[in-house]
């Protein structure tokens, strides 16, 4: 992506009220640094800054022209690579930014995520629309797995004992039919796609209240939305859009997206894996034996975390860069505390009634702690907490 497009995204950043013009002057002189070349004129450095209101007038019509120009030349392959591009140089700035303006950074990886969504480009608003739905009755112990692309993907919960999924295509011919492939087999259901490309397929799938052994969901380019849910293993995937789970209860729970949050509230697992890049991990009333929740340039946000039924340790894995990480436990009951916290350019704070420092090394800007609640072994439910940033600080409040 070109400096010039890479301004233009500042500036509609701007124009939109998601940073002031102080914070798209700072974005675009770091920019600047970035392509200036070295040794360059030091006195360039002192020009005067433009005005972003005028500017952000000047540039509007271009930016409406380069959304039509994409969209006239539009190829998944190409939309895919300028989301690369842009996720890149998002975590350059992250990381030029963050020593000094985290706020500046978390309004940044924000606007990825909204930047990437194919609404912004309306991309298949004006192709046609084809509807189709698909039953399945529900038995125990029955696996799911629904795919879509360039669409979003919502599952609910109903009352009655089947599975329904509602399809909605859109293409440049009407080939709903050639597109989606239906299964329902030894109690399994599926509902895959033939092909790829220029389409767009979103699902609107709804369950019953029995308990599946899988459900799987992966798209692209649109937020996978779950409630309610209940299975012995779940597994979402998508890309430059968000995922929020709320209700879902599974024995191993696995969710990764690129370029968007990810949020968990209400929900219930062993074992839980959480994978973004270049925004936020958010996280509130949670069960769970083991949760690792990985991003960078976004902040991890914990909230509530309980044991997992029988479990006696809850274990928190947290690693992030060019953000902060925030854990609230509110712990109203009695657990012991063993804590491994590291960052560089930030500091550690630990609100731990009865904490024991064994191993405190702070270095310029930096910190690395190991601590423990006293006499930690004898408590009958522990927590364990490992978290690790870069640029950003940690805060662990019991």
């Amino acid at each position: 992506m070109s400096f010039s497009e890479e301004k233009m995204l500042i500036l509609k950043m701007l124009e939109e009220g998601k940073i002031t013009s102080e914070q798209a002057a700072k974005l675009i002189e770091a920019l600047e640094e970035n392509t200036r070349p070295a040794g360059g004129d030091s006195g360039a450095r002192q020009q005067k800054q433009p005005n972003f209101q005028d500017e952000v007038s000047k540039v509007r019509e271009r930016i409406q022209q380069w959304k039509k120009e994409f969209k006239s030349s539009y190829s998944q392959k190409d939309f895919d690579r300028l989301l690369d591009e842009f996720s890149e140089k998002a975590e350059k700035l992250g990381k030029n930014l963050a020593a000094t303006t985290v706020g500046v950074v978390d309004k940044v990886v924000d606007f990825v995520g909204s930047f990437v969504d194919t609404n912004v480009f309306n991309l298949f608003g004006s192709l046609p629309v084809e509807e189709r739905s698909f039953e399945a009755p529900a038995d125990e112990g029955m696996e799911l797995e629904v795919e879509g692309v360039n669409g979003q993907i919502v599952v609910k919960k109903h009352l009655e004992n089947k599975v329904v999924i509602k399809s909605r295509v859109r293409s440049t011919v009407n080939n709903a039919d050639e597109i989606l492939r239906f299964s329902s087999n030894g109690g399994n259901v599926s509902l895959k796609l033939n092909k790829y490309g220029n389409i767009s397929v979103s699902q609107e799938v709804y369950l019953p209240a029995a308990k599946f052994k899988k459900i799987k969901l992966e798209t692209t380019n649109g937020k996978i939305y779950v409630e309610d849910s209940l299975s012995e293993s779940f597994e979402a995937a998508t890309r430059n859009s968000h995922i929020d789970l709320m209700g879902v209860n599974s024995e191993k729970i696995a969710v990764s997206t690129k370029n968007a949050r990810i949020q968990l509230s209400y929900v219930i697992g062993r074992d839980i894996s959480i994978d973004t890049s270049n925004s936020l991990i958010d996280i509130k009333n949670l069960r769970a034996e083991k949760l690792k929740a990985v991003t960078t340039n976004g902040k991890i946000s914990v909230e509530n975390v309980q044991n997992y039924r029988d479990s006696q340790e809850v274990n928190l894995q947290l690693k992030t860069s060019n953000n902060s990480i925030k854990v609230n436990m509110n712990d109203m009951d009695n657990k012991g505390y063993k804590i491994k916290a590291q960052t560089v350019n930030g500091s550690v704070n630990l609100l731990i009634p009865e904490i024991i420092y064994h191993n405190i090394n702070k270095q310029i800007n930096g910190s690395f702690i190991e601590a423990e609640t006293r006499d930690y072994s004898n408590y009958p439910e522990r927590v364990n907490i490992n978290a690790e940033t870069i640029n950003g600080y940690i805060e662990i409040v019991k």
